[in-house]
Order: structure tokens, then sequence, then C-alpha cells
């Protein structure tokens, strides 16, 4: 019997979750939709073909037999683009679910094939290139160097080679030309992903023009003549101008699909490395502490990130700007009390719960007022996530106890129940790497300057204890941290907090020191002579 109603609400359990799910997927709105992504897709596809069918349909429109090879061509194109979506689905799963991400590969591949075209047009025209070197010339490394920078490597490898294999046929189906696109496309993806200078990518894009030479060099040896020294010399400088001209169109079009698509690059990132930004500079004179506070959070998380390979650059960033809404308040906090009396004394520990979770809002409207890019404002709502603020959910509970009297029959009926909720951050919890890392270290940072014994066992223990309270308190349930990376971060913990504790060895006191100091300096000595002993006894001088 029991087996039966164990199935039967087995049975049930499933029915209830489909019509949960579809009535969620009801609800989605358009720009959330998947049948949204799957028409951008289409109409990328639509567009591709178009583009590449332009001169054929427009200069013969009358001959029906060159609708055969233009309808194979958009079945092999049509393929790609199913493969292409496979491709993104295996290497990051999540992109496909993100219409605004599918949205930005297809403009630029679209802005790729487009300029393609374009420069195929102008050469019609004015003949300035022959067809022997517009092949290398024509912008390869466009769509994987945006994609690369804007959605990391995987991504721009995989639409690097749609992107190629939509130029070869735009070219004829030259086989060379999707040669160079995947062999542009994987070097983009090596050389492009940690790119924090726009020098940077000026220089990708001369290493990408040496790479197509290598390949134009490989080919011309296999049937080498006398007379290909100076078409040898043609390709190389075309090369490299087709470098060049790639990594200028990203330069020049970076900006804007950063801020059409919110989108943070390590190259906005680094220009924030600067400690002269106007809300650090508050930090420093009117919040000292906190901002030393923040260095030291900046200095652990950042070695963290590197240990597990996120985003150290990112970690970094937001470690100096996750504290700035201390700046409404600055002498409530503990690490800027200058007094020795503490301004929590004077308020009951509610209201020193409120003024103290206050400054994550504080914090997001100040850097929404300076214009702080997505990330930043992330971590700083989420970097406490929903945490108890433990010392004044003691002491609040302490003070009802004691108002009440006889705590212990007080908590039989029921008396002593503190709502723990008015005790915690609003949240919400840490969604990235990135931002669970920094939840660990501000902690951790914070309880090492109350440590009386600074040796490697006890910050082991104590950050131990620390990661243990997060994970158990259900902190890093939404970003993605594992196991192993977790015992990645202490270890990383324990390594920088103890080189920054390290003792020093006292200098021995100098018991002759006072007495040195009690004697005339020998220029004072000299001072004290008589002018015929300063003069070699041959009088005062005039």
């Amino acid at each position: 019997m029991k087996g039966l109603v164990s199935k039967v609400r087995a049975r049930t359990t499933k029915t209830r979750e489909k019509q949960a799910s579809k009535a969620s997927s009801e609800k989605l709105p358009l720009t959330q939709s998947p049948f949204t992504g799957m028409a951008i897709a289409m109409i990328l596809w639509v567009l591709s073909v178009v583009i590449i069918a332009t001169e054929e349909t427009f200069t013969s429109p009358g001959e029906n037999a060159s609708f055969l090879p233009l309808a194979g061509m958009s079945i092999l194109l049509l393929a790609a683009l199913l493969g292409t979506s496979l491709g993104l689905q295996i290497v990051k799963p999540g992109i496909l679910k993100q219409n605004s991400r599918i949205l930005l590969i297809s403009i630029i591949s679209i802005l790729s094939l487009a300029s393609v075209r374009a420069i195929l047009f102008v050469n019609s025209q004015f003949a300035f290139l022959s067809d022997d070197l517009i092949i290398f010339i024509i912008p390869l490394c466009i769509t994987p160097l945006l994609t690369t920078i804007l959605l990391g490597s995987k991504t721009g490898i995989v639409t690097g080679c749609w992107n190629s294999i939509a130029i070869s046929f735009l070219m004829g189906g030259d086989f060379r030309v999707l040669l160079i696109g995947v062999i542009a496309t994987t070097v983009s993806a090596q050389t492009a992903r940690n790119v924090k200078t726009r020098t940077k990518i000026i220089k990708t894009g001369l290493l990408l023009g040496l790479c197509k030479f290598i390949l134009v060099f490989s080919e011309t040896a296999v049937n080498w003549q006398t007379s290909e020294v100076s078409t040898v010399l043609h390709q190389t400088i075309t090369c490299i101008a087709g470098g060049l001209l790639s990594a200028v169109v990203v330069l020049i079009l970076l900006p804007l699909f950063e801020s059409l698509f919110r989108i943070t690059t390590n190259i906005t990132l680094f220009e924030l490395t600067d400690l002269g930004h106007p809300l650090l500079q508050r930090l420093a004179i009117e919040a000292p502490g906190t901002y030393h506070h923040s260095l030291v959070v900046a200095n652990l998380a950042q070695a963290a990130a590197d240990e597990i390979e996120a985003n150290s650059l990112l970690t970094r960033i937001c470690s100096y700007f996750h504290d700035v809404g201390k700046l409404t308040k600055p002498d409530f906090f503990a690490e800027n009390i200058q007094l020795e009396e503490n301004p929590h004394d004077n308020l009951p520990p509610s209201m020193s719960t409120l003024v103290i979770t206050a400054h994550v809002k504080e914090g997001l409207s100040l850097a929404i007022l300076n214009k702080l890019p997505p990330p930043i404002l992330d971590v700083i709502r989420e970097h406490h996530g929903t945490s108890l603020l433990s010392y004044f959910h003691h002491k609040a509970k302490s003070q009802l106890e004691f108002e009440l009297g006889q705590a212990e029959d007080a908590s039989k009926n029921g008396q002593t129940k503190l709502d723990e909720g008015d005790f915690r951050y609003p949240g919400p919890k840490p969604t990235t790497r990135e931002s669970g890392i920094i939840c660990l270290a501000d902690p951790v940072e914070a309880a090492s300057r109350s440590m009386k014994k600074k040796t490697p066992g006890h910050i082991e223990s104590m950050i131990n204890d620390i990661v243990l309270t997060r994970l158990s308190d259900g902190q890093l349930d939404d970003c993605c941290l594992t196991l192993s990376e977790l015992t990645k971060i202490k270890r990383s913990f324990v390594f920088t907090l103890t080189n920054m504790m390290h003792g020093r060895v006292p200098y021995p006191e100098d018991e002759n020191r006072d007495k040195q100091q009690s004697k005339p300096a020998p220029s004072e000595q000299q001072k004290n002579k008589s002018p015929d002993k300063q003069n070699n006894g041959q009088g005062p001088e005039n």
C-alpha cells in the first residue's frame, strides 16, 4: 500500500512540475522567449544568404539555372548555422537562452559579412587590388576578435568558424579563405581573451596578419618560381594591412557594443585600476579604515581568483568598490571608529542593524551616480548575501532576555523568540564566482584584524570557520563554486594572509644611544673651536 501511495505522489509531483514549467514558459516576455532567439537566428541566415547572393541575383535575374546553386548554398549555410548553434550549446550552454547574446552574435556576423561585400564591391569598381590579393585584405578577424573580447574565447572560436564558412561562400567557395579564417579564429581566441588595453588589440591584428602571411607563403612555396618574389612581398603587405584593418574596426565597434548590450570588458575594467577614481579618493580621505580594508580584500580576492582561474581583474576592481556605501556614515563601522566611544553603544541593536545594512543600498546609489559598470553593481549588491549580523543579533537577544528576566522560564514560554530575518542583509546571494570570492574575502580580512595569535595555524582555523559558516548558511548556493575550488580559495587566503601578517625580528635596544645623543655632534664640536684653530692659526675670516 505504501509503495502505491509513493508512486501516486511521484506522479502528482511530476504533473505539478510540468504544469509549473509550462506556466512559467507561457509567462515569459517576448524578449526572453526561446522562439525569439530562433527568429533572430533565422533572420541571420536569410540576411547572410541575401548578402552572399546579391551579385549573382541582381546581375542575372532572368537565368533560372542560377537559383539551383543558390538553393544548395542556402542549405549548406543553414546546416553550418545549426552546427554553430550546437557548438555554442556545448561550449557555453547558457548563451542560447539569452536572446540579447544571440542578437549580438548575429549583428557582429552580419557586419563582418557586409564589410567583406563592401570591399569586394569597391574593388570591382576601382580595381585597386588584383583578385589574388583581395583575398588577404578582407577583414576575416572582426567576428572572432569582437566575440572573444565581449563573450569569451569559446564563443569566439565557434562564431569565428561560422563567419569563415559564410565568407568562403561569399568568395566563391575558396578553400584558402576558409583555412585562413579558421586559423585566424583560433589565434584570435587565444590572444584576445585576456586583452586589457587597446594597444593589445592592434598587436593582435599585426599577429593575425603575420599568421595569414605564413599560410600564404607556405602555399606559394609549394610551387615556387623566381618571378613570384614580388608577389610574395605584395601578399605580405596585404596580409598585414588586413589584420590591422580588422583591429581598427574592432576598436571602433567595441565601445558601441559595450554600451548597447551592457557588457563590461577587461579593457573597461583595466581603466578602473587607477586608485585615483573619485570614489576611491573620497574613501581614502573620509573612511581610511574602509579604504585599507578594500585594498587588502582586493589582494586576497585576486590571488584566490587566480587559483581557480576566475576573472582576477574583475575580482580586484569589484573589491575596490564593494564597500563605498560606508561613505555615508563611516564612523559607524568598526574600521573607521577613531574615538573611544562606540556610536553603537547608544543605539538599540535593531537600529544599528539598519545603519550597517544600509551601506549596501548607499553603495549602489553612489556606484550608479558615478556610472560604474554593471558587474561592480552586482558585487556591491551581493557581497554580503543574506548573511546574519551575529553581533547585533546576539546583543538584541541578550537584551531581550535581560528585560524579561528569568530567561529560562521565558524561553520555555516562547517569549524570547527573535526574528532572525530582521538582523540579516537584504541580499541577493552571490551569483558569480567572483562575487562569491569577495563574499568570503570580506569577512576573512575583517576577522584577521581581531586575531590575537596570527600564526599560520590560527589563520587557517579562522578561515575554515568563516568558509564553513557561509557554506552552511547557504550564501554560496548560487555562485557555482565547487568544493575543490573552495579548498583552493582557502589555501590561497591562508598563504596571502600569512605573508601579510608575518612578524619582524625586534631590533636590539642601543644602550649607548642616550650617551651618544648627550654628546655634541662633530659639527658642533668644530663650531665650538676657536677661530684660530678653525683657520689653521691664520686668524679669523673676514
